[in-house]
């Protein structure tokens, strides 16, 4: 059978529960209404029932005792509203001035590789990625000189 059909799940009808009460449904079609759930899929139903739950399963349908489970129909989750696309705000003017003094500050530690070392440092136009490229510029920087002497160089200088 299809794996759709696997997946059904079946319930007891009013006329199904009154029946188990009233021991009208006998044998195999007896047990198969107890094992009717609400909860077991086709496939359990199967496992339990063996080779004839098909059968089973749809004689009981027929009668009328037992029902294919309706999911609720359940309102569609809310979908979150994207925020307006807010392009990110310039602050070169105000990191300028941080990036000339910490060149100056490399120049000594890493000669005139310094402006290749600050090449993030110095493209940054955002105070956090320039942040970002200061802390890789101060792990670099803790190699030589710890990182107390690190922190002490660059001190001052975050965005």
């Amino acid at each position: 059978m299809d794996d759709h059909a696997s997946k059904r799940i079946f319930v007891k009808t009013q006329a199904g529960r009154a029946a188990l009460a009233e021991r009208s449904t006998a044998g195999r079609a007896r047990t198969a209404l107890i094992l009717v759930n609400g909860q077991d899929t086709m496939q359990a139903l199967r496992a339990k029932l063996g080779p004839d739950a098909d059968v089973l399963i749809r004689e009981l349908r027929q009668r009328g005792l037992v029902d294919l489970l309706r999911p609720a129909i359940q309102a569609p989750e809310p979908q979150p509203v994207p925020a307006p696309s807010v392009p990110p705000m310039d602050e070169s003017d105000r990191l300028e001035p941080l990036k000339r003094e910490a060149i100056a500050r490399l120049g000594p530690h890493f000669g005139p590789d310094a402006p290749i070392i600050a090449a993030a440092l110095t493209a940054a136009t955002q105070a956090a990625a320039y942040n970002a490229a200061l802390g890789t510029i101060e792990a670099r920087l803790a190699l030589y000189l710890g990182k107390a002497g690190a922190a002490q160089v660059l001190a001052g200088l975050r965005g």
